[in-house]
Formats: structure tokens, sequence, C-alpha cells
């Protein structure tokens, strides 16, 4: 799982995503999915980097506006199935609450 140490305070200059690709143009940043093969999933260690990219974009005075996107012609088909949904479906009903 990818962990930034401090992505509150972190200037987005530094941050490098490792599940998604991220551009910067002038006051727009855009973040793309890019797992076409399989229409762009996302995983537990996807969503913790996306969550640390947005505390890291929060502090960032020069971007006003965030796309995200998905590569391949798709957006994301959600979370992944082997990642994320088999084994939530596999847990206990009263561990998911």
């Amino acid at each position: 799982m990818t962990q930034i140490a401090n992505a509150s305070t972190l200037p987005l200059a530094g941050f490098t995503p490792e599940h998604f690709s991220l551009s910067v143009s002038g006051k727009v940043a855009t973040v793309m999915l890019n797992r076409p093969e399989k229409k762009n999933p996302l995983t537990f260690a996807s969503y913790r980097e996306l969550t640390d990219f947005f505390l890291a974009a929060q502090k960032e005075e020069e971007v006003k506006a965030i796309v995200v996107t998905g590569a391949g012609g798709n957006f994301s088909s959600g979370g992944d199935v082997f990642e994320i949904i088999g084994p939530l479906v596999a847990m206990e009903t009263k561990d998911l609450l």
C-alpha cells in the first residue's frame, strides 16, 4: 500500500502516484485511472493513493480544479472484483459494520 509521510503538507510537485497518472496544466490537475485492460477498477492501494493525492492537492494554492478520468474509453468499473469485492463478500455481515 502506498503511504505518504505527511500528505497534508506534501507539495503536489513531489507527488508520484503508482496507481494512476497525474498531470497539471495551468490551474487544472488531471488524474487518470490507468488500468484500461480491466476498465480501471479501484483497489485498496489506489483508494489510499487517491486519498493521499487529494490531501496534498487541497494544500496546493495553484490548482483550482481536479479532473478525474479513466484510460481506454472507460471511467472506472468500481472496486476491483478480486482485490475488494471478493474479500468483502467473504466477510461476515457483522464484520462489515
